[in-house]
Order: structure tokens, then C-alpha cells, then sequence
């Protein structure tokens, strides 16, 4: 027994994960068979990757403990795979249909060129009407199923009643003629849509089948991906890829985390950096300790975003939809008419062969396929075609200021030196060495920073807190202060003019004063503040320059501190002191105002209002677990400029749906009028249907490799290196 899990439930709709499924992907259509049979059953998608199961159910028969039911117990290991119903014939059935039926044409066009009237494939011989059934074989089923209610008619049904027209006029040769060309077309379309998963599955994969674990004595020994648990210590050497998410122990490396962050240089790996499943040593050697394994790793969570949002249809999607329903009557309509008027079965029946909208069923869903593609390639996890296409509607951006605009964490902005004494450097050194010891988020800030730099940190002798002021420490017989001003003024030392006047004007800069005193001499001035994150004035530019009227800047924290960020970035609406419900107020007011708004946050304060935005998009790494489940898109990395690339991505994308339509449509007037014309055959139009297709799938394919082409702006990167040497003398 293998216990299937609920994941979510919506109107008429289940998410479920069956674990047998990741064992036994063979049996992939046992899904399908055990559905068929369930009252109010209506559509069913199947991932054995991940062994996600998402359920359409009539919404008054929907009966969750019966779906779980019908999958929890497992296939036994003798029972064979059955395909899914819902899934395409294998390549291996196209080629051979494709064989046959060439072969068959071939001997056909031999025969005639050799004037032997005897073969009589073309008018009443058993063996023609056979290879034209076993041809036309997938489109049949496509129409039974459409005749039994388990889908809408099609192109299936079209092609099935020209191919019955034909057989009943005994023209067999056009009949296989029009199959075989529309084989053709099929097995092009899937190579075409085949490429493209499989350029999003090289980016997304592990590729790694075997690793080598590091055992307690330090031997490695190689072992099966899916062995390693969270805690055992992999070694990773140069040109492999990392097989797990992790804190790599030991070693250092370049590591390539296009794949996952978009970052476009690799960044450098050392003790205690974290680094992903999915992402390549380029040069060096790392041993990694597991925190996550498999589809709980940052990849395994993006093929799992990748695989449900191909289910999530676009309101776009939904119109094509109903364009390809809709005109199916209309197609046999047409036919009927002509055949009317002309009293001509071959002209009626190049009619239903022409106004086939399979090209117009494949114009959205094969671009927001390659899109959501794009997009996990740079490490934006669009959830679905509807967020796709809803960022690319946005007039309104509100951001979340700390942790997504700014790094979330105090880093050492500033340094100051106050004596002729002592350098920038010295003076960071000795601010270290008096925080060494203390847990205060700006000690260990002012730490990490000087350690960043590879700066010597003299050890003190002994230390004391001064609780909500800073440190006192002895070291090497002077006494070492590094605090507050308060701290220096309750040890007798007061701020002299120049002091002063750099503490009002790091305050003013939102910064927080760390003053370093030896003895009796203040030395310096630190200025600690939550950086503002690389890049984001020039995300802020792009936005505005793509069209979007409204940039607000949200937090929680003070007026002063919310307005410096602001004004750094060029944002000039600010919202201060908002708790959660005051930033759903301000979602509400500016959908009221007939905004489409986009929320950018990253925090489990932020998830009601990324949940009631038209789009929420969840910023960085460590974004909450709230926040990433509740937010439409999240960026796996902490690259600000990814919101702005996302919102081009949908406009190029719906850009090309709309030449894709254009495509569609046009070649389909112009068969139609050549049609009725009497100006082409059917195997013309078979010809002119698969050229519309292949054109259309060819379109899409193109966005799998799309570059955002953004406004070019200056670079205002922030970092956190110490500003220059500010010496006061």
C-alpha cells in the first residue's frame, strides 16, 4: 500500500502526489484507467517524474477520499505499463506509420510509371483501405474519443470524416496521401515541442546519476543519487555538477548557478557558503553537506513548479480553446455548403482538411510552454500561463523594502577614520575585535565584513556587554570601546564637532553609528544599514521605461529610514509603518483605482498581500515558505532584475501568441478561399495544414532561448565594501 497525499483542492479541481508513480513510471496510464470509471470524472494530467496527479472532477461529484482512494494501492511488480489514453503515440508507432506508408505510396507511384493497371490500391483493394486505417490510426482515436464525451471535437474529427469521405469515393491513394503528409506534420510538430523540453530539461537536470559520498573515515565511495540522504557529505570535483542543496564544508570552487539564479559569472564557493543541486564546478574542488536531496532540492522544487504550470491555462489559452471548439461545426458547415453548391465530395472534403484549426489549438500553449521554459532557465518560477500573462498586464509594482529592495541583513556601509593614527582598515580591525565575541545582529555584521575583506582581527583579552550599548574589551593593556555615542559618553568621552557632524550625516543616510574609541581618542565611525541590493535603481528605470505608471515602496519600518531608500532608487511613493493588513489596503485601493498590481516581497508578512495581488512574486533564496507557496512567480535567486526581465518575458510572449494566431488564421483564409475555388486538392491542403503547424510550433520554439531586451541603463550597484578612506584631519 502506497498512501497518496492531497496537496491542494480547488473548485473542481485535486492536486495529489503518488509516490508509486516515481517508482513505477510505466504504469502512468493505470492513473487514467482507475479515473475512467468515477462519476463526475473530467480531465486528468500525470507527472511520474514527481508523481504529481492534478484531477478534474465535476464540482458537486467532487469526493476527495474517493480519488485517494482509487490511487493509493500500487501496481504489483508483474503487472505491465499501460500508455496513458491521454498521452501522444510513441515516436517509435509515428516512424512506423510513417514507413508503411511512404513504402506503400512509393509502390503505388512505381507501379503507375510502369503502366501496370492491375495493382488496383487506388479504387477497391482490401490491402489500401487497411493502411489507410492503420495510418490514419491516431486521429481515429482521437475522434472516438471525442464521440464518447471525453473531449471536444478537433482536428481529429475533421481529418476522420475526410478520410471516411475518401474511402467511400474509393480514393485511397488521396486518402493515404492526406494521412501520410499529416504524419508527417505531427512528427515534425513533436521533434519541434520534443527539442524544446529537452532544452528545458538539460538546464533543470541534476545530471548526475552517481555521486561520491564521503564516508566517516574520509574514504569516498560512489553511490546512486537517489541513496543520498540530508546530513551525508558528497564530494564534488571540476566540471561536475552538485548533486544536492547544501553548506559545502570544506574546499573552494567557482561554481556556474546560471541554471538556478540567473547569475551570468560563477560565483565563488568556500567554507560555509550554500550552494545548489543542479549548478557546476567550473573550476576547483568542493565537499558539500546535504541540507536537501532530490525534489526537495531548489531544482527538484522548480521541475515540480515547470511540470504543474504547463496545467495552470492562460485566459489567452482558454480563447484558443474556444476558437478550435467553436469552429469545428463551423468547418463542417462550410464543407456541407460546398458540397451544395458544387455537388463535388473532393472539394468538400479538401474544405474539411483546410479549415482544420489545429494550428490555431497550438498558437498559446506551445509559447507558454517554451516561456515558462525561459523563465526556470533564468530562475524565475512562473506557476502557471494565467501569471505569465497577467505580469505582462501590470501598471502598478509595489515593492517590500527590506529583504527584497535591500539585503535584509545590516552590512558595514561606511567607515570614517577620526585620527591620523589609524587607517580605514585599522579601524575596522579593532571595531572587530571588540564585537568578536557579541551576538548582536550589527556585531556580527561588522564581524563578517572585516573577514570579507581578509583583514587581520587582533584577539582581545577580555570583554564586557554593555547591554543595549555595544562593547567594552582589554586589548593589549588599552581599553577598547565600540558602541553607541551613549556608550562613549557613559565612559566620559563626548562627541567633538567633526564627530558629530559625521554622525548627523550617516543618521541622515539611514545609517546606524558604530563609534570606536582606544582609550581616550575616538578613532572612527562605522555606518552599518541594510544595503539596498545591486541593480534595483536600474530595475526601478526599466519598469517605468516598460510601461508601468505606479512604483510604490512598502515596509514596515520607519518613515526616515523607508524614505532614504527611496530616495536612492528614485521611487517617490513610500508607505511606511504598514503591517500586513495596511499593505492589503493599499493592494485593494490600487485595484480599485483600476490598476493590474504586482507584489514583489519575500517575508510571511508579505504573503497576504502577494496572495490578493494580480501578481505576487516571491524575491530571493530565503524567501519564507509562506511567501514562495502563496506567491504566482518566485525567483530562485536573489537577482532583483529578474522582476523586470519577467514582465518582457510576457510581453514578447504575448507578442508572439499573436503571431502565432496570425499564422494560423491567414493560412486558413487563404486555403479556404483557394479551397472553395476549387484552386487546390486535398493533398494540397494536408500540405498547407502542416505548414501552418510546424510554422507555429517553430514561432514558440524561439522563446525557449529569448534574451530579455531591456532598457539599457547605468549600473548603480550597492555593495558592501567600505566606502573610501574618509580621513578628517
Amino acid at each position: 500500500m502506497s498512501e497518496a497525499t492531497v496537496r491542494s483542492v480547488a473548485t473542481g479541481r485535486v492536486r495529489l502526489t503518488v509516490p508509486w508513480l516515481r517508482l513505477h513510471p510505466g504504469s502512468a496510464g493505470l492513473v487514467d484507467d482507475r479515473m475512467a470509471g468515477l462519476r463526475g470524472f473530467r480531465a486528468l494530467r500525470v507527472f511520474p517524474r514527481t508523481g504529481s496527479v492534478i484531477i478534474w472532477m465535476t464540482p458537486d461529484l467532487l469526493d476527495v477520499d474517493r480519488l485517494v482512494a482509487a490511487l493509493e494501492e500500487a501496481p504489483p511488480p508483474s503487472e505491465p505499463a499501460r500508455p496513458t489514453r491521454s498521452a501522444p503515440d510513441s515516436s517509435t508507432g509515428e516512424v512506423v506509420r510513417l514507413a508503411v506508408g511512404g513504402a506503400v505510396l512509393a509502390l503505388v507511384a512505381v507501379r503507375r510509371l510502369l503502366a501496370r493497371p492491375r495493382f488496383r490500391f487506388g479504387s477497391s483493394g482490401a490491402g489500401g483501405v487497411l493502411t489507410v486505417l492503420f495510418t490514419g490510426l491516431p486521429f481515429f482515436r482521437g475522434a472516438l474519443r471525442s464521440l464518447r464525451g471525453r473531449g471536444a471535437p478537433g482536428t481529429d474529427t475533421l481529418v476522420t470524416a475526410a478520410t471516411l469521405i475518401s474511402l467511400v469515393l474509393r480514393e485511397n491513394v488521396v486518402a493515404l496521401t492526406v494521412l501520410w503528409l499529416l504524419n508527417i506534420g505531427e512528427f515534425l510538430q513533436t521533434l519541434t515541442l520534443r527539442r524544446t523540453r529537452r532544452a528545458i530539461e538539460e538546464l533543470l537536470t541534476i545530471g548526475e546519476e552517481r555521486v561520491l559520498v564521503v564516508r566517516e573515515d574520509g574514504t569516498e565511495a560512489e553511490v546512486a543519487l537517489d541513496e543520498v540522504a540530508p546530513g551525508d557529505v558528497v564530494a564534488v570535483y571540476e566540471h561536475h555538477r552538485i548533486p544536492v542543496d547544501g553548506h559545502v564544508l570544506s574546499g573552494e570552487a567557482l561554481v556556474d548557478q546560471a541554471a538556478i539564479t540567473g547569475e551570468a559569472l560563477p560565483v565563488y564557493a568556500q567554507e560555509g557558503s550554500h550552494v545548489y543541486a543542479g549548478t557546476i564546478v567550473t573550476s576547483g574542488s568542493l565537499t558539500v553537506r546535504a541540507d536537501q536531496v532530490g525534489r526537495d532540492t531548489t531544482v527538484g522544487r522548480i521541475i515540480t513548479r515547470v511540470e504543474e504550470a504547463q496545467s495552470d491555462r492562460a485566459p489567452i489559452q482558454t480563447v484558443a480553446s474556444r476558437f478550435t471548439r467553436r469552429f469545428v461545426p463551423v468547418s463542417f458547415g462550410l464543407a456541407a455548403l460546398t458540397y451544395a453548391v458544387t455537388r463535388d465530395p473532393r472539394r468538400a472534403m479538401t474544405m474539411l482538411l483546410i479549415a482544420c484549426p489545429c494550428a490555431a489549438g497550438l498558437a498559446t500553449p506551445t509559447a507558454i510552454s517554451a516561456a515558462i521554459g525561459n523563465g526556470a532557465r533564468r530562475g524565475t518560477l512562473i506557476k502557471g500561463g494565467t501569471h505569465l500573462e497577467g505580469v505582462g498586464r501590470v501598471t502598478a509594482v509595489v515593492f517590500d523594502k527590506t529583504g527584497t529592495l535591500t539585503f535584509g541583513k545590516p552590512l558595514v556601509t561606511s567607515v570614517v577614520t577620526l585620527s591620523d593614527r589609524f587607517t580605514a582598515d585599522e579601524v575596522l580591525s579593532l571595531a572587530a575585535s571588540g564585537e568578536l565575541h557579541a551576538r548582536h545582529p550589527l556585531a556580527q555584521a561588522i564581524v563578517a565584513h572585516t573577514e570579507q575583506q581578509h583583514l587581520h582581527v587582533p584577539i582581545h583579552q577580555a570583554c564586557q556587554v554593555v547591554l543595549g550599548m555595544g562593547m567594552r574589551a582589554e586589548l593589549d593593556g588599552t581599553r577598547l570601546l565600540v558602541g553607541s555615542p551613549a556608550l562613549l559618553r557613559r565612559h566620559g568621552l563626548d562627541l567633538d564637532g567633526d564627530a558629530q557632524g559625521w554622525t548627523q550625516r550617516l543618521r541622515s543616510g539611514g545609517e546606524t553609528v558604530i563609534c570606536i574609541a582606544q582609550d581616550e581618542n575616538l578613532i572612527g565611525i562605522l555606518g552599518v544599514s541594510d544595503a539596498v541590493r545591486g541593480g534595483a535603481g536600474t530595475v526601478i528605470r526599466q519598469l517605468r521605461d516598460l510601461g508601468v505608471s505606479r512604483l510604490i515602496l512598502l515596509t514596515g519600518d520607519a518613515p526616515e529610514t523607508a524614505q532614504v531608500v527611496a530616495d536612492t532608487l528614485g521611487i517617490t511613493e513610500v508607505h511606511a509603518h504598514a503591517l500586513p493588513e495596511g499593505k492589503l489596503q493599499l493592494i485593494r485601493d490600487l485595484q480599485e483605482e483600476g490598476h493590474t498590481v504586482a507584489m514583489v516581497g519575500d517575508g510571511t508578512n508579505d504573503a497576504p498581500a502577494l496572495a490578493l495581488a494580480d501578481v505576487g512574486i516571491s524575491m530571493g533564496e530565503h524567501s519564507s515558505h509562506v511567501a514562495l507557496e502563496t506567491a504566482d512567480i518566485a525567483l530562485a535567486g536573489n537577482d532583483l532584475r529578474q522582476v523586470a526581465a519577467v514582465v518582457e518575458l510576457s510581453r514578447h510572449t504575448l507578442r508572439v501568441v499573436r503571431q502565432n494566431y496570425g499564422l494560423a488564421i491567414g493560412v486558413n483564409l487563404l486555403g479556404l478561399v483557394a479551397g472553395a475555388g476549387g484552386s487546390i486538392n486535398p493533398v494540397v491542403a494536408a500540405l498547407l495544414h502542416n505548414t501552418s503547424s510546424i510554422a507555429v510550433v517553430g514561432n514558440s520554439a524561439r522563446l525557449v532561448n529569448h534574451t530579455p531586451h531591456l532598457p539599457r541603463t547605468t549600473d548603480d550597484r550597492v555593495t558592501a565594501a567600505p566606502l573610501e578612506d574618509r580621513r578628517v584631519r
